[in-house]
């Protein structure tokens, strides 16, 4: 086959065609592959950066600032986790403030002040070691307060009176036995506390608190105590659980056995990590120590205050109940009264209108009577 390119004439045979037809199908068999691999990369590099970009972005929704939310029908703020070296103004009306796991160092006389109507307040996993002496005196509302690992060396006995707090968590703070040696208790204390961790606290001795009619939970556990007195336990009349695990290895095993015979007496269960002291002959060769007449008195003491507490709760509870029955009759005869006055008053004015509707009527006997005498 003969081909005329231009002016000049050449001759390419019909194999030389062929060959030439198969090597451009091939280049574009090539090059559509080569954009086929171009296309693919770029998907994979986009599929790359999206996935980065989503990690990225879940990042960024972590919280950064207080939530706000209802928990047991108690509107609450959420800070933990933020790493906040302050408490930031918050809404007014909480009553549940989480902010654990956070830098605060100082609680100042102001700091909570603003947020009197708190019931559980939770500061734990702080780095606080300084907390003023009127810090939390404006939460008279305060039931929960967890101040567990930190690092307090003083401690307002303040807290100890607040009028509503029942649980108090001080465990984890390494430094509060400088605090509990040196603290002067006013006594007794007004705190209706039922619950007191103080484990882990490197606590020798425990603190003389008093009677605590209330307190049904004792945790002293995972401190190197040095004695266990029972003149503590016997002030706590209605305690029903003591921890003592791994708090009790350096106590003689003599030394221990009448706070031991007491919690049996009382029924209260105390919770140690081995057992193995208590169930051996040393233990048991130890005397059996009669139980002092001042324990006895103090327990006896204990129960009286918890009863008259109970008292003055029914009373209060049974005042509430009349005055609410007599403002609940005063009620219902005010609106009895008035509702009479209302019917009588819609009566009347019917009868009002009634009288105006009726027209003056003749009376025709008369008439005749009085025509009958003129003629």
């Amino acid at each position: 086959m003969n081909f005329v390119l231009g002016s000049k004439q050449e001759t390419i045979t019909l194999e030389e065609n062929k060959y030439l037809v198969k090597s451009t199908h091939d280049n574009i068999s090539f090059i559509a592959s080569y954009v086929q691999y171009l296309v693919l990369t770029l998907l994979l590099a986009t599929n790359s950066y999206t996935k980065e970009m989503t990690d990225i972005e879940a990042l960024a929704s972590l919280p950064t600032r207080c939530t706000y939310e209802y928990a047991y029908d108690m509107y609450g703020a959420h800070c933990g986790g933020l790493r906040l070296t302050k408490i930031p103004n918050l809404k007014g009306g909480i009553e549940i403030l989480d902010f654990s796991d956070n830098k605060l160092q100082e609680i100042h006389d102001d700091t909570l002040s603003y947020y009197t109507s708190i019931k559980h307040l939770y500061l734990s996993e702080n780095q606080i070691y300084s907390i003023d002496k009127d810090a939390f005196t404006y939460l008279t509302y305060l039931q929960t307060l967890d101040l567990s690992k930190n690092v307090i060396f003083e401690l307002p006995e303040t807290i100890f009176h607040l009028p509503s707090l029942r649980k108090l968590y001080l465990n984890g703070n390494p430094l509060l036995h400088l605090s509990l040696s040196n603290m002067v208790i006013r006594k007794p204390i007004k705190a209706p506390l039922e619950l007191l961790d103080l484990s882990e606290c490197k606590i020798k001795v425990m603190p003389d608190l008093g009677i605590l009619p209330h307190m049904m939970l004792y945790n002293i556990s995972h401190n190197p105590l040095t004695s266990l007195d029972a003149y503590t336990f016997s002030a706590m009349c209605k305690l029903a659980t003591v921890d003592l695990t791994e708090s009790i290895d350096n106590i003689k095993l003599c030394d221990m056995k009448l706070s031991i015979t007491w919690f049996q007496e009382k029924g209260i269960y105390f919770q140690l990590g081995d057992y193995t002291r208590l169930n051996s002959r040393e233990y048991e060769n130890c005397p059996r120590p009669e139980i002092p007449e001042n324990l006895n008195a103090t327990y006896n003491l204990c129960r009286t205050e918890y009863i008259q507490i109970q008292n003055i709760k029914t009373s209060r509870r049974t005042w509430l109940t009349i005055s609410g029955g007599l403002f609940g009759f005063l009620v219902c005869f005010v609106l009895l009264l008035y509702i009479m006055h209302r019917h009588n008053v819609a009566q009347t004015k019917k009868i009002t209108k009634d009288v105006k509707k009726v027209a003056p009527t003749e009376d025709k006997t008369a008439t005749a009577v009085l025509l009958n005498n003129v003629s």
